[in-house]
């Protein structure tokens, strides 16, 4: 059983990460961009601005599949270019932006993937200058229970799905993003206990062959 479920867990997992990286591969044209009201462009404008002045970051977070299913784990990121996603045992999952690469390890099947951190998961936290409407184009502009909600999507294919940034506001923060599928089938990923302006050490975003041979390569704490 215990088998089944760390199966169940990884193919959740992987099927995030492949929905994101696919509704993050292009760079949509301006010829496409909506046209908003002042105020939805204000809030466009306050979530880039929030974004462009993050430095370094760590939270928590919570991911919940479609079937209900969790999983948990640690997110750092030092813009630009560095992340770390690590997921809490039994999920051997680990996602890395080492400066260069966006790395994806799997050490179920010890499979190590590499991909331009332009172009993959991520990329509206990684990049050195945050432009939602020229990463992707803004589909929806919302609020909901005082959370502010920008919904992007596809450019060469409106169909192919949404990634959903959620905010709060006032103070501005990142509460999580929702990916939904073709089908309509949504993962939400919510994060917690936040921490802006640290210090962090390098170490979180290397991935060298040390990093892969090491056993106990998770730094966050987990119950």
């Amino acid at each position: 059983m215990q088998q089944s479920k760390t199966k169940g867990m990884h193919m959740t997992s992987l099927i995030v990460f492949v929905l994101f990286c696919a509704l993050t591969l292009n760079s949509p044209s301006r010829a496409y961009a909506l046209e908003w009201s002042e105020g939805d462009q204000a809030d466009i404008n306050s979530a880039e601005n929030f974004l462009n002045e993050l430095d370094t970051y760590q939270a928590e977070f919570i991911q919940v599949s479609p079937d209900g299913h969790y999983s948990e784990g640690w997110i750092w990121v030092q813009r630009p270019r560095h992340l770390r996603v690590e997921y809490a045992p039994p999920n051997n999952l680990l996602l890395v932006a080492d400066g260069t690469y966006l790395i994806f390890i799997d050490r179920d099947i010890d499979q190590i993937s590499r991909y331009s951190y332009e172009s993959g998961p991520f990329r509206f936290l990684l990049k050195e200058d945050v432009d939602l409407t020229d990463d992707m184009i803004v589909n929806a502009v919302g609020r909901e229970s005082d959370i502010l909600h920008i919904t992007l999507v596809d450019e060469d294919d409106f169909k192919a799905g949404s990634v959903t940034l959620s905010f709060t506001e006032d103070p501005m923060q990142l509460t999580g993003w929702t990916i939904t599928d073709p089908n309509g089938h949504q993962t939400k990923i919510s994060l917690h206990n936040h921490s802006r302006g640290l210090s962090l050490h390098k170490k979180l975003f290397r991935f060298t062959e040390f990093d892969e041979l090491r056993k106990d390569y998770r730094y966050g704490v987990y119950d």
